[in-house]
């Protein structure tokens, strides 16, 4: 039994996978007090850990954002999780007798919907996913293409875009700072459906942005279908995109990043093929 674990800023989703099947009746949620000591935020995995021991799980993959050493365990996040900045994830696992491997959010996100989704019905399949930044992955003949660190092969949240990056179109801060507030997305989306002028622009420039992007995307790599998830993804239709392939919401958000991370344990390697880093141009 596999314990799996999708880290975020404020929860840590968990759950338990039989081999590469998500068992949904084992997945929660719980604080992952990213913001608080180095003791609190191991204690947290501590505790997850330890309620999986006497359920059968002998090992665990942990889903974790970049900036992040994959091999090692180790966080070089600065903007959260600062306090284990620098420190192992390894050391509670071990310390429970448990071999766990750590996987990249966007590789367990595509491998998740892939397993599962209409990702299957290409040949060249990737996702994007938008919420506090704008992640990318991609697939060729059943395998996600990452750096030989385990991260994605290509990033697209800093290629060049306009006068900025692409991170600055299309994501959280870019909506908030279109309808004039720094106010959670979902609260935005909640006033574009009310009618909101301000809220529906924000949205429909947010759109524009992506469309272009995903044309540029298909120009360099040709995608043939492309799943798009994260926070920001549940108001899509808010956005109109024009998309120069078939796009659509991944089948099951709340757990595609865990089911990801079951198969990359369950699989390992076999599921990636390492490359050198794309460069940033999209264009």
């Amino acid at each position: 039994m596999i314990l799996v674990l999708d880290v975020g800023g404020t929860k840590i989703k968990y759950g338990l996978a039989d081999g590469d099947r998500l068992l949904p009746e084992t997945c929660g949620q719980a604080d992952s007090h990213a913001d608080e000591s180095k003791e609190k935020v191991l204690e947290a995995f501590a505790s997850l850990i330890e309620r999986a021991r006497p359920l059968g799980a002998d090992r665990a993959c942990v889903c974790m954002p970049g900036p992040f050493d994959y091999e090692n365990g180790v966080s070089h996040m600065k903007h959260k999780f600062a306090s284990i900045e620098g420190v192992s994830l390894r050391a509670p696992f071990e310390s429970a007798g448990m071999d766990v491997t750590f996987v990249h959010d966007s590789t367990a996100f595509i491998l998740g919907e892939y397993a599962v989704g209409r990702l299957r019905e290409g040949k060249r399949p990737c996702c994007v996913m938008l919420g506090t930044g704008l992640g990318y992955a991609m697939m060729k003949n059943g395998r996600v293409w990452e750096r030989p660190n385990h991260t994605p092969a290509f990033l697209l949240w800093n290629a060049p875009y306009l006068d900025g990056i692409c991170e600055d179109a299309v994501s959280t801060r870019a909506i908030q700072a279109c309808y004039g507030q720094k106010v959670p997305v979902a609260e935005i989306a909640r006033e574009a459906r009310n009618g909101n002028a301000r809220a529906r622009e924000a949205f429909l420039r947010t759109g524009e942005h992506l469309s272009e992007i995903l044309r540029m995307i298909a120009q360099r790599f040709q995608p043939d279908i492309c799943a798009m998830g994260g926070q920001i993804s549940a108001a899509s239709d808010l956005m109109q995109i024009d998309a120069p392939m078939p796009l659509y919401p991944v089948s099951n958000p709340e757990t595609t990043a865990r089911r990801g991370a079951a198969v990359y344990a369950y699989l390992g390697r076999d599921r990636t093929v390492t490359c050198e880093p794309l460069p940033a141009a999209i264009v």
